[in-house]
């Protein structure tokens, strides 16, 4: 049986003075869409910081499809696109990528190719402007851009409709679904459930750091249905 993309066992995250994430037990099937959902502070960040390795459990182990999330070879074929992306504002598209390609081992050529291709998808060309010209919208799209070419396995998105206006959002919804039928497993926090109804095969559901709900979204037959499931969850 193929390893779980990623499978958590009493993963905790102890932040003092009684405030902690966990005990969290789950696994996430390999090729499947996973909605990430809660409210502001349920812990969605740093579980996701800590599924990466990026920030050390408490306690608890974390793996990606079968490899232990500290290792750098867990991480190869994901890709990640934080909540808040502040690149340098002399940079240039062209810098991120040999950076980038540096940093995971792509071909700088390959990846200058893919990213293009991948712009054009966002509505967006690879130019020679400054980071500092881009509006907040062109970042957003350039950041997700560079987030999948590495994702092969596993796409990891926090936030990801941040800065996009509604043909940002159209655009990035067809990527994801192409995505999703290429296989590649998609874990995706937002607070934006309707984004993620017609995407995801399931719901996880964060409430002050615990899982407060499973659930596939084949239950829920209209978005009240599941805005109601959320709201009765983080009461």
């Amino acid at each position: 049986m193929d390893a779980p993309a990623i499978s958590c066992q009493g993963l905790e995250l102890d932040y003092g003075r009684g405030s902690r994430i966990g005990p969290l037990t789950l696994d996430i099937p390999a090729g499947s869409c996973v909605a990430l959902v809660g409210e502001n502070g349920a812990g969605k960040s740093s579980f996701i910081s800590m599924i990466l390795g990026l920030r050390p459990p408490t306690k608890g182990l974390v793996s990606l499809f079968g490899v232990a999330a500290p290792t750098p070879g867990s991480r190869l074929g994901v890709g990640y696109l934080q909540e808040s992306v502040d690149f340098p504002e002399r940079a240039r598209a062209h810098d991120l990528i040999a950076l980038h390609s540096r940093l995971t081992g792509l071909d700088r050529r390959k990846a200058a190719r893919e990213l293009e291709s991948y712009l054009d998808g966002f509505g967006l060309e690879l130019t020679s402007k400054p980071i500092r010209a881009y509006s907040k919208g062109m970042k957003q799209r350039l950041a997700l851009a560079i987030a999948m070419l590495d994702c092969k396995r596993l796409l990891i998105l926090d936030e990801p409709n941040s800065g996009l206006d509604p043909v940002g959002i159209a655009m990035l919804r067809a990527k994801l679904d192409a995505l999703k039928a290429e296989g590649t497993t998609l874990l995706i926090s937002t607070h934006r459930l309707a984004e993620v109804m017609h995407l995801a095969d399931q719901v996880l559901v964060l409430h002050k750091g615990k899982v407060a709900g499973e659930s596939a979204m084949s239950d829920f037959h209209d978005f009240p249905a599941f805005e109601k499931y959320f709201l009765e969850r983080v009461k």
